[in-house]
């Protein structure tokens, strides 16, 4: 997928880039992620079935060791939650034999898994370290007890050690000293991307969206994108979920956007070392930015007073804004975001509602007449656990399935009711659609719910989506619902902000935009030295 190119191929001929970048496709990753090979609920097998429903490339992440866990006196630990670490790092002991064979085997075309292993710390902050290679290049967990001396040595490495590891900080925006990130200890030689979305939040900046909500505590001062940026790093930025339930690209939680000729283990690592990322928290929303002939995740020679932007946005919601960011402040920003008469563009579905603990099972197939279903996106997701105590129900009854044959897309799933009134737990998918004011998606469901198995049928027509968005009940009051979106045409998912801004300041460059359904997404800056 490149909608960029699509949507913008008068402007990116004028810029002199389209036949290069128009050969390039959008790929999405999430490289972060747990299960219960550690601390952490559900199979292996079920989280790489979960990844290939959404993602290009993906890991799945051991809790590997926390060096400093109770060798700082000043940090009160609750027993319990020592206890429930050090079971964690050695349940990991226990499954990386089968960790490595699972992960190794699950490689095939299109879908590429790399290994990876986390170390807590209070001193540098929390960092995953992802290797490139397969589990030649894996070192083995210490025993308890054991001196782990590693983490240490990796952070104080050189260039050369991201031919076969990147050790990449996350959550950062924790306080220092708590497991947020200590940006006095940060290099950006071996840390060439930062983790700044993630189930945990958002930590672009100390105002960002989504919040810090989980029991480690609120975000603190410096310890954001920006805050990193005021100091004069460079680092490029990825979103991963985090999610410690066997559900990795869990949608809403975090992902990895990047553009690639073909997707293989080789061009995913250089895209990750070159920082030519961008971090999303659910849509793979596209972005290309360009400030004075560089790309977004380059460093480019310091400017003589003015910047020229050329910033890309292809979403699949309707945009709420697209921001030019520099030194913390917006130098340019569009917000007004019109569709136009044509029926092309994306419809939102999603499923779910219903009573908490009465799970329905969905069995769905949308389909277009007179007209014709173009591609889709999975908004599919984990059961999400903000307290990493909570005991889930089993992950393997939750597994999705989502195809499309060019036709018609089928889908899998089971909901569980919202568990509050502020969680969103349903399950959902984008549709990009072709068609006229006749055109009608046909939505065909088979629910089974309260023990009942429910069969409907429904016409929604595009011509009606244009003005409203609709609602339906599988089975009266209080039953799972289906809320389809309003018909989003491509001129209000797209945007390209051109400006040429006069600046004394050299702090670096970054695009941020929001969709109107709450889903953001944040290019790596463009530094200048």
């Amino acid at each position: 997928m490149n909608r960029i190119a699509k949507n913008f191929e008068k402007e990116l001929k004028e810029l002199g880039i389209y036949e290069e970048f128009s050969s390039l496709n959008s790929y999405v990753g999430d490289i972060h992620n747990h299960c219960g090979i550690s601390y952490g609920y559900g199979k292996l097998e079920n989280a790489i079935a979960f990844a290939k429903t959404q993602l290009d490339f993906f890991s799945v992440t051991g809790h590997f060791a926390w060096p400093d866990m109770e060798n700082d006196s000043k940090m009160m630990i609750p027993p319990d939650v020592v206890k429930y670490h050090k079971e964690g790092f050695a349940k990991l002991r226990r499954n990386w034999p089968e960790y490595k064979r699972l992960m190794k085997e699950c490689e095939s075309d299109g879908f590429i898994p790399f290994f990876s292993y986390e170390y807590h710390s209070f001193k540098y902050g929390d960092y995953t370290i992802l290797c490139k290679n397969t589990d030649e290049d894996l070192p083995n967990p210490v025993e308890e007890g054991e001196e782990d001396n590693r983490l240490t040595n990796l952070l104080n490495g050189d260039e050369k050690q991201t031919d076969r590891f990147l050790s990449t900080p996350h959550h950062i925006g924790y306080k220092e000293g708590y497991r947020g990130i200590s940006w006095k200890y940060f290099n950006e030689k071996v840390s060439p991307v930062v983790e700044i979305v993630s189930m945990h939040g958002c930590a672009e900046s100390y105002e960002a969206h989504p919040l810090y909500l989980h029991t480690m505590g609120p975000r603190s001062g410096k310890n954001t994108y920006q805050g990193g940026l005021s100091l004069k790093h460079h680092f490029g930025v990825v979103g991963s979920t985090d999610h410690h339930n066997a559900a990795p690209g869990s949608y809403g939680s975090g992902r990895t956007i990047i553009f690639l000729p073909n997707i293989d283990r080789e061009s995913i690592w250089n895209a990750l070392k070159a920082r030519h990322t961008s971090a999303a928290s659910g849509d793979p929303i596209e972005t290309l930015l360009i400030v004075n002939n560089a790309i977004a995740g380059d460093i480019a020679p310091k400017h003589n007073g003015f910047i020229n932007i050329d910033g890309f946005v292809a979403g699949f919601d309707k945009l709420e804004k697209v921001e030019i960011i520099q030194d913390g402040n917006v130098i340019a920003g569009e917000y007004s975001f019109n569709g136009d008469d044509s029926y092309e563009g994306f419809i939102s579905f999603k499923f779910g509602w219903g009573k908490k603990h009465k799970a329905a099972i969905w069995d769905i197939e949308l389909e277009a007449e007179n007209g014709e279903i173009k591609d889709y996106i999975g908004r599919l997701r984990g059961i999400d656990m903000v307290d990493p105590l909570d005991v889930p129900k089993d992950s393997g009854s939750t597994l999705p399935r989502l195809s499309f044959d060019g036709k018609k897309v089928v889908l899998h799933v089971v909901t569980d009711g919202n568990p509050t009134a502020q969680t969103d737990s349903t399950a959902g998918l984008a549709l990009e659609v072709e068609g006229n004011k006749n055109t009608k998606i046909i939505c065909s469901v088979k629910v089974l719910w309260n023990n009942e198995i429910i069969n409907k049928c429904y016409e929604f027509k595009l011509s009606e989506l244009k003005e409203t968005q609709q609602t339906q009940y599988i089975n009266g009051f209080v039953s799972p619902a289906i809320e389809v979106g309003l018909l989003r045409t491509n001129r209000e998912c797209c945007c390209h902000i051109k400006k040429s801004i006069k600046t004394e300041s050299q702090g670096a460059v970054y695009l941020r935009a929001y969709e109107k359904n709450g889903d953001c997404v944040f290019t790596s800056p463009i530094s200048f030295r």
